[in-house]
């Protein structure tokens, strides 16, 4: 977390104390060259996500008191920034593919999933949207793979 703490006060100290996804950007991408534009934009919604910077107004503040000093060395990477970026809920994602694919609400969607984790009752929310795939002939095995890792055998 020293690392995106470091990110946001340096931004600060460039751009002032209240930022936006615009000032991340410029910063990282234009004015420091470290990391193409859509990069800089994943680093910003990972320190809103960790609630170091929070909104107020249409700007953001940081959520921590940003003083102290920034090392010479500091360099933010690719690396880093995927490294602290918490990925998608799984679940969330073969939602959005359902809800997409067979154009219902997510409200529609989570009923029956719902209503077939319900009836199986040992099985994982994920599992149970594997199996309304199925019955919706939808495509789904790219997340067989990770769906598999997630189960724990007992």
């Amino acid at each position: 977390m020293e690392t995106l703490k470091f990110a946001i006060m340096s931004v600060i100290r460039s751009k002032g104390s209240e930022i936006d996804e615009k000032d991340f950007v410029q910063y990282f991408s234009y004015m420091k060259n470290w990391m193409p534009p859509a990069m800089a934009r994943k680093l910003f919604r990972t320190c809103v996500d960790a609630k170091l910077l929070v909104k107020k107004g249409e700007k953001y503040v940081p959520n921590f008191e940003p003083v102290g000093t920034i090392p010479l060395d500091f360099k933010i990477t690719e690396d880093m920034v995927e490294k602290y970026t918490i990925p998608e809920d799984l679940f969330t994602v073969m939602l959005d593919k359902i809800c997409s694919e067979l154009n219902i609400s997510r409200k529609n969607a989570l009923i029956e999933i719902n209503r077939i984790k319900r009836e199986a009752i040992y099985i994982t929310i994920e599992v149970a949207t594997l199996i309304y795939c199925k019955i919706k002939a939808l495509g789904c095995e790219e997340y067989y793979d990770t769906v598999e890792k997630k189960l724990v055998v007992v």
